[in-house]
């Protein structure tokens, strides 16, 4: 009956049996963890100093011989990284035990002389009787107990009898945790190392990170990290407290905190911050040297000695033979000290006990424990006198030792399921030798110990595994071994990889992938592999060496081409990060692509194209092949790891057919794209890719200027970069005048000015050199920049040149195109600070405006909208210089009475001042006077091309003149001509029209009021007289229409003017600036209907003795004429007292003229001619006259 394979509990036999020869001895039998308040009363017992630890107390040394550094170190790492052990260490060699400190210093002497002498040099200058040692490890209890209990035991270990009164007082009132303050910790601190330097060493501070995270609600909690943080800067600096601190965790001090909110998660991330931190990973080099020191075969026999240095010298050859030097560099004399360890298993423990996170501790437990599997029992049940050859612990031994002792650590691991995966089928395989099982073993330690590397389960490698090193490889044994693998494969316990040559073990699959590789191979063409080849490549390539110099963040993009690929196109300098393309070509320079790009192409072709391709194609085809559904877990698992071999491949097969120095690969550069009829670019030769791009970047962008600041010098800014930026702008605009902007201490914004705008020389310190253009009278101001500024003077130029010639409106994006361009290529960061420096320095003659619509102003909202929609904006250069336009400003200024401001944040003030006065006139008037016609055709034109205003320079200059019929006013022009000759006159003369438009109408309305009710022409005068005249119908019972008008005529509140506007209202039912021509024309009618109407109600009229006796003196008299169909005619008389003499008397002298002209009855009848002409409300004045 079959069984499944069960795992032997003792060590199995090989093939003539273990033989180990006697001496071989294990040192430091105890291996006990460190326990750091225990450890630094007793001795070191000569720890091992390996690569990690060097490099910590590399930087203890540099902090001890300059106080600048950081003073507070964070370590973390797993368990068994051995952070406990350094710490004791370094305890030992600051201490004040002599005892300690002169072993500690051997033990470093022992690894590094250079860094001993300068360690103990700086020490023996800060602290020459040694440091106090505050060495404590943490519980689950507030900072505050921990750090007490910490600064206790430095005060026992340095004054174990008699404490210094000082200390002792400071310590007393830290002495209760209970009621401990965080500032009772700071003063013991700073009362210690007023005696002396104060090393302050917190073991497992993780505990007390946990105990602060979960109770992170208490006030107490939040005390405690502030103590901490606080503890930290008082150590920092030359000046700060003589304390080192070091705490010991497994995690970062965010991580403790993930469970809390975000705020406190920062706040722990400010303290972390406090703290320089060292992680503690695990190092091969190291761990085989731990294994070294705790094997010792100096107690074996000279014939044991010469069969290890035998088997030491084998394993070197066949270590260098199998390449595994690029896995760990070891010789003889190592194989010799890490004897009875077969070479293979000296590697492969420290990585599996790194997977299950014991690291240090379970090697220890592999080497010393007494259990099974364990070297210390091979070599107690196996060690003989007279061995015949030095036998070595194989790889299944070591699979079996942590597949027993390490199995709760092997489940909670990364590799779990491997592991268990591994051990299912080996514990599942029925039948099996005991040979096959060690087989089994050995590709499975194998496989869990490297992937595809050095180190995987190839036949060679798994021969090398199962023999010792001394033994002379056997082909008829090899041979043996792959007829045993081969079976093991066709009975599905292995899988052979071939492509690689290894062997995995676990279960295989029933799809042939080879023949599924070649049928996706086929359904390939070569633009879908050349597109999909871009995929793994980076998206850039940095021009380092140029950044670094010009302080431009440069990268060319990366893109693959063949033969069949004709065109592409290039980057856009506005829209995308990149300054150029970097071509890998797989073709020939004559077949490369047309490129279609004002960037430069920096294109390269290899002698071997085709290898690429094939790799690429077998890539693409394997990532096909990963998208089929239809695939059982372990075809998908083959197909991925294939794939990433095939991708590193490809990678490593690109980077040599194209890698610069070789000669198989030849760099072209083009300077602006590749058009079709392009000569063959300039050949480059370069160390790198990135040296490559930085040839191309210093030969295309020659001319670009130089910052010192990382932040702006790139395309697209961060968050934090592009609000200092903005500051900066604000600052640019509304403290010009200010040294530093105004800008105080020393925030991002003011890093970007003295990296950028001052390093430019753009904004500088008045001088009143000769040379010097600044646009400021203030100690500090704006200006082009100077001799000092080569670099940044010939985008200057560029700039202002293109400003000049915008005769038109144009795009700010265009004027930015030419920043961006080479030569000069200013990034999109930069652009800003020389866009808006110019604006500045331009203003009297450059306009800007925003969506068509001029900006008088340059302020913080347009600039930072102009940053971010650069295409909405445009520009237009309106020079005034010294001819004919400075005269049409200057004479217009004189006759419209204006003086420019002197506002430094106003754009074009003398143009701009001329042009607000003109926009004012018009902008101020009634709708009456914006459309009326009753104005001359001069006037009517100067009106509609002020309303069509949009840019103040073609207004005046061209606008204007044509609406006058005269030419426009070029800024050639030095003197007028015919054709413009009187221009300011007749504008003047214009636009007073247009703004005494309302007031022509007002005279006109108050004379034809005067006129038809018969009134002075004076407005006071004929508000006196109306009123006077139609007192007698205060009170009387008139309709809504009569009852307002006399209401107003009789309103005595107003003020003249005010009077005015009701009483027009009253008239025609409309507002006076409302009126339209027509209103203007039927107003005399409408007057005289009012007057008419009047006179029809006079029958109503109460005469009375008026109030006022300033007021006039008129008697009303009612005259009615009776026609001959019996209709009467009424009309009210007014007749001022100081007139009827007068009238009496004329009345005398006509009345006789009638009779003598129309006989006895004359006078009755010039009565009745006369009633006639006064009562007919049709008779106009002038047929009266007649």
């Amino acid at each position: 009956m079959t069984t499944a394979t069960q795992r032997p509990k003792t060590v199995r036999k090989t093939t003539g049996g273990l033989e180990f020869p006697i001496g071989v001895e294990l040192v430091g039998s105890r291996m006990r963890s460190t326990n750091l308040e225990r450890d630094v009363l007793d001795e070191l017992h000569s720890p091992y100093v390996g690569a990690r630890a060097l490099d910590v107390l590399d930087r203890l040394g540099s902090a001890l011989g300059d106080l600048r550094r950081t003073r507070s170190w964070s370590f973390t790492g797993p368990y068994g990284s051995g952070k406990s052990t350094l710490a004791n260490l370094i305890d030992a060699l600051l201490g004040h035990d002599k005892v300690r400190r002169a072993e500690a210093q051997e033990v470093l002497a022992g690894t590094s002389s250079g860094l001993t002498q300068r360690f103990f040099a700086a020490c023996e200058e800060l602290a020459p009787v040694g440091f106090l040692g505050a060495v404590t490890t943490a519980r689950r209890e507030p900072l505050v107990a921990t750090l007490s209990r910490a600064l206790h035991t430095a005060a026992q270990r340095r004054w174990p009898s008699r404490t210094p009164k000082s200390v002792s007082t400071a310590l007393a009132r830290c002495l209760d945790p209970s009621t401990a303050q965080p500032q009772d910790i700071i003063a013991a601190v700073a009362a210690l190392c007023a005696q002396q330097p104060l090393l302050l060493i917190v073991d497992e501070f993780g505990k007390t990170l946990e105990h602060l995270a979960g109770n992170s609600q208490f006030a107490t909690a939040k005390e405690d990290l502030f103590l901490l943080q606080e503890l930290a800067e008082r150590s920092a600096g030359p000046k700060g407290l003589p304390l080192f601190m070091v705490t010991l965790q497994h995690l970062s001090f965010t991580d403790y905190a993930a469970q809390s909110s975000e705020l406190q998660t920062r706040e722990w991330a400010k303290i972390q911050g406090r703290f320089e931190s060292v992680t503690f990973i695990p190092h091969l080099g190291d761990s085989v040297q731990l294994m070294r020191r705790r094997l010792d075969q100096s107690g074996v026999a000279e014939t044991g000695q010469k069969l290890i240095s035998a088997y030491a010298q084998a394993a070197e050859e066949a270590w260098r033979e199998h390449g595994l030097n690029d896995v760990v560099v070891l010789a003889a004399q190592d194989f010799k000290d890490l004897y009875p360890l077969h070479p293979l298993t000296a590697i492969a423990a420290p990585f599996l006990a790194s997977q299950i996170g014991q690291h240090d501790r379970s090697l220890s437990g592999f080497l010393n424990n007494d259990e099974p599997h364990t070297v210390r029992r091979s070599l107690d049940s196996f060690s003989k006198a007279k061995p015949r050859r030095a036998s070595t612990v194989k790889l299944p031994q070591l699979y079996d030792f942590f597949l027993d002792s390490g199995r709760t650590s092997l489940l909670a691991s990364s590799n779990a399921s491997r592991w268990i995966e591994i051990e299912s089928r080996i514990t599942q395989a029925n039948g099996l030798s005991t040979v096959d099982q060690d087989l089994l073993r050995t590709i499975g330690m194998l496989n869990l110990i490297d992937e595809d590397g050095a180190l995987r389960a190839t036949a060679a490698m798994i021969y090398f595994a199962l023999h010792e090193p001394t033994e002379a490889a056997v082909a008829k044994e090899f041979s043996a071994l792959e007829e045993q693998l081969q079976d093991l494969v066709e009975r599905g316990f292995l899988v052979h990889r071939r492509f690689n040559g290894e062997y995995r073990l676990w279960r295989g699959t029933d799809v042939d992938i080879d023949a599924r590789l070649r049928e996706a191979h086929g359904h390939l063409d070569e633009p879908t592999v050349i597109q999909r080849l871009g995929d793994y490549l980076p998206l850039a390539v940095a021009a380092g060496r140029h950044s670094q110099i010009t302080g431009m963040l440069r990268a060319l993009f990366v893109q693959v081409t063949s033969a069949q690929t004709k065109a592409i196109t290039g980057p856009d300098e506005l829209a995308d990060h990149a300054d150029g393309l970097l071509v890998f070509h797989l073709g020939t320079v004559d077949d490369r692509p047309v490129v279609e790009s004002t960037l430069p192409v920096v294109l390269g072709v290899t002698e071997e194209p085709g290898l690429v391709l094939r790799a690429a194609f077998n890539l693409v085809a394997l990532e096909e092949l990963q998208l089929d559904k239809t695939l059982d877990a372990v075809a998908r698992r083959e197909i991925s790891e294939r794939t990433s071999m095939a991708k590193r491949e490809l990678l490593q097969l690109l980077g040599a057919a194209f890698f610069p120095p070789t000669s198989r690969a030849t760099w072209r550069l083009w300077r602006s794209g590749i058009a079709a009829d392009s000569e063959v670019g300039e050949v480059i030769e370069g160390r790198s890719l990135s040296g490559l791009a930085s040839i191309a970047c210093d030969r295309v962008f020659p001319a670009t200027p130089h910052i010192r600041n990382e932040m702006l010098g790139r395309h697209e800014l961060t968050s934090q970069g592009a609000k200092a930026r903005r500051e900066l702008l604000t600052a640019m605009l509304l403290k010009s005048g200010e040294q530093y902007l105004g800008i105080q201490l020393y925030p991002a914004e003011r890093a970007m000015y003295s990296g950028a705008l001052a390093y430019m020389g753009l904004h500088r310190e008045n001088g009143g050199a000769r040379d010097d253009t600044s646009t400021s009278l203030l100690p500090y101001g704006f200006s082009r920049p100077g001799p000092a500024q080569e670099h940044t003077r010939p985008v200057w130029e560029a700039l202002e040149d293109a400003l000049s010639q915008a005769n038109e409106r144009t795009s700010l994006e265009q004027i930015v195109r030419v920043l961006m361009m080479p030569p000069y290529g200013v990034k999109a960061g930069v652009v800003p600070l020389l866009v808006v420096t110019a604006l500045i320095v331009r203003s009297q003659d450059v306009a800007l405006f925003e969506d068509g619509s001029y900006l008088p102003r340059l302020t913080p909202d347009v600039v930072e909208r102009m940053v971010k929609a650069p295409g909405r904006f445009s520009v237009k250069a309106t020079p005034v210089g010294d001819g004919l336009r400075h005269s049409v400003v200057k004479n217009l200024s004189q006759a419209l009475k204006v003086e420019p401001p002197r506002s430094q944040a106003l754009r074009n003030p003398a143009l701009l001042a001329v042009t607000r006065a003109l926009m004012e006139r018009v902008m101020v008037l009634t709708p009456y006077a914006r459309r009326t016609r009753r104005i001359s055709k001069d006037a009517i034109a100067v009106r509609s091309a002020l309303f069509a205003a949009q840019d103040p320079d073609e207004l005046l200059f061209q606008a204007l003149p044509r609406a006058l019929g005269l030419d426009p006013i070029t800024p050639e022009q030095r003197k007028s001509t015919t054709g413009n000759k009187g221009y300011v006159e007749r504008l003047t003369a214009a636009v007073d029209e247009i703004s005494g438009a309302d007031r022509a109408l007002r005279t006109q309305v108050i004379e034809t009021i005067a006129k038809e009710f018969r009134l002075p022409t004076a407005l006071p005068e004929l508000r006196r007289a109306l009123a006077s005249r139609l007192k007698g119908f205060a009170g009387v019972a008139l309709n809504l229409e009569l009852r307002g008008f006399v209401a107003i005529a009789l309103n005595e509140a107003l003020p003249d003017e005010d009077w005015l506007d009701p009483m027009i209202v009253r008239l025609s039912h409309a507002a006076l600036g409302d009126w339209s021509d027509n209103d203007v024309t039927v107003f005399p009618r409408k007057v005289r209907e009012m007057a008419s109407a009047l006179d029809r109600v006079s029958h109503l009229y109460k005469s009375n003795e008026p109030a006022d006796t300033s007021q006039e003196e008129v008697e009303a008299r009612l005259l009615t004429l009776t026609d001959k169909d019996g209709a009467e005619q009424r009309t009210l008389i007014y007749l001022p007292k100081q007139a009827q003499r007068e009238a009496e008397t004329l009345a005398v002298s006509v009345l006789e003229q009638a009779k003598k002209a129309l006989g006895p009855d004359g006078a009755r009848i010039l009565l009745a001619a006369l009633a006639q002409r006064v009562t007919d409300p049709a008779t106009s004045e002038l047929e009266r006259t007649e």
